[in-house]
């Protein structure tokens, strides 16, 4: 009993160490989702759990409906909000790596998977962009380990309120990912009928009841439920119409690079557990693994179904086909270990095990330092918020070009308000001429003219300055000078507004009345 509490301690401390080490290996943030989350909570921690009013993105459609559907993730992050600056997003992030990471290994664990620390340090460092997005401030991670979880408990235990429960998390946390527990249950049902072992129907109302229940269990429920519909469905819609949509690139699909440094390395080792079940499984008689067969088949469905979603819709599904892939290749090795008698094998098999992790690692960790260095700096539009905070009046609004600047901007000054954040998704969905007004400004086409209309005839064509005074009531405008160089160079030159704040890297104007 004393061994296995001080290996738990063990598992936790290096799992602890490592969620710092990646979180703290750069003083920049992975992600600018990250600036919104912690402002969002910041919100509820000022004005109550139960404020539901969102007047920061002034051309949202998230405004419009007074929902949140990261909803209890920003509950979460509460306690995070009273360190100074960044450091809170860096404590979060470091936590919810510990707990991404935790739960996977807990996940292998109750599979009874072989050397469950091994192959969650293969999950880190199988490829840069899972190491990367372990970093992240946000609650997708959260969403993955609860989902292997879940399979986990599906596969391996008979009671079903543990379902209940994690389902409600999951929801609660982050209602546009609800359903993918649901999803790998089913499909994990699906192979265990195919099978003929019980499929466990009641296991999914359980679960199902438990995510309907984190769905509601929020301020203006139904409300949210349309903006994650708009977040998860509508946008592909849009994409299907080829529509220039600004997407952040986590929601297109892979480059061909992208899958050299992260998809082939993955596929090679779901092929090399094929390979390894197919020559292990004969020693076997034909009942006597099934529980093992049950979880290698479930795994692989669910591992070749979100290929196929990261292939064709977003690259964003890649880390759930990359955890599961390696439960797929891990079982296999599990099957074939388990009639390995010889303890030099064994030994042998650990040894190529601990040098497939740092190959991996020669692959990874250089890129994910350039992803690192090319992140968001933790001081990202503080200068030019700070400025507008001591400035301008409160409930004035700042054009912001660009969707991703406005976390950041909320972070460091939530007495104004913005034009859009989050996904671009969500002013597209509130007015299409809004959105293609700001577009072209986004461009760096749109310093002087603008258009509601992704093509427009000459008379539809409006002057820039008043498309900020009449349509978005801007008082201010915010510019990254590395985003909008022509638009910065051209106000300056024309003195199209007043310059009023800037510094090496961004620049604030005055919108003033037209003459």
């Amino acid at each position: 009993m004393q061994s296995k509490a001080i290996k738990t301690l063990g598992v936790i401390l290096l799992l602890a160490g490592i969620a710092l080490a990646l979180q703290f290996s750069t003083p920049n943030i992975a992600d600018p989702d990250a600036f919104y989350h912690m402002a969002h909570a910041k919100v509820y921690a000022e004005r109550g759990i139960f404020y539901s009013e969102f007047p920061w993105a002034q051309f949202s459609i998230i405004k419009e409906l007074k929902s949140d559907i990261w909803y209890g993730f920003h509950l979460f992050l509460i306690p995070f909000t009273y360190f100074k600056d960044t450091l809170g997003i860096k404590l979060a992030g470091a936590f919810i790596t510990f707990l991404t990471l935790g739960g996977f290994y807990f996940a292998l664990n109750k599979l009874k998977i072989k050397w469950p620390i091994l192959w969650t340090l293969v999950f880190v460092l199988a490829t840069p962009d899972v190491i990367y997005r372990l970093t992240m401030t946000r609650p997708h991670n959260l969403s993955l380990a609860l989902t292997a979880v879940i399979f986990a408990l599906f596969l391996t235990s008979s009671k079903r309120w543990p379902l209940f429960v994690l389902g409600f998390i999951t929801a609660f946390l982050h209602s546009a990912l609800s359903w993918l527990p649901l999803a790998v249950v089913i499909l994990t049902s699906l192979v265990l009928k195919l099978r003929r072992e019980p499929a466990k129907f009641n296991s999914i109302i359980y679960l199902a009841i438990g995510i309907i229940s984190g769905l509601l269990a929020r301020p203006n429920p139904f409300a949210g439920l349309k903006i994650a519909y708009i977040q998860v469905v509508q946008i592909i819609f849009v994409k299907w119409q080829n529509i220039p949509l600004a997407f952040g690139r986590e929601l297109k699909t892979p480059s061909f690079d992208s899958i050299l440094a992260n998809i082939l390395p993955v596929i090679l080792i779901g092929i090399a557990g094929i390979i390894l079940y197919k020559l292990s499984v004969k020693k076997y008689r034909a009942n006597e693994i099934a529980n093992s067969k049950n979880i290698f088949f479930s795994a692989l469905v669910v591992s070749v179904f979100f290929l196929f979603i990261t292939l064709s819709v977003a690259r964003r599904s890649y880390d759930i086909f990359t955890g599961f892939t390696l439960i797929t290749a891990s079982s296999a090795l599990t099957i074939y270990l388990n009639k390995l008698t010889n303890i030099k094998h064994k030994n042998f098999v650990v040894s190529g095990l601990i040098i497939v992790i740092g190959f991996a690692s020669l692959n990874s960790v250089p890129l994910f330092k350039k992803y690192n260095k090319d992140a968001w700096a933790a001081d990202d539009m503080k200068a030019s918020a700070l400025w507008l905070k001591e400035n301008a009046k409160a409930g004035e609004i700042v054009f912001n070009t660009s969707w991703d600047q406005f976390g950041s901007l909320m972070f460091w000054n939530n007495q104004n308000y913005y034009i859009n954040g989050m996904d671009p998704i969500f002013q597209y969905a509130l007015s299409l001429a809004l959105y293609w007004k700001n577009h072209f400004m986004l461009a760096d086409v749109g310093y002087t003219n603008t258009c509601g209309l992704i093509r427009c005839k000459q008379e539809e064509i409006e002057t820039t300055p008043s498309v900020l005074i009449n349509d978005f009531k801007a008082s201010y405008v915010v510019l990254k000078k590395t985003r909008n160089p022509k638009t910065y160079f051209y106000w300056v030159k024309d003195k199209t507004f007043p310059l009023v704040f800037e510094n090496s890297t961004e620049a604030v104007f005055k919108v003033t009345p037209l003459k």
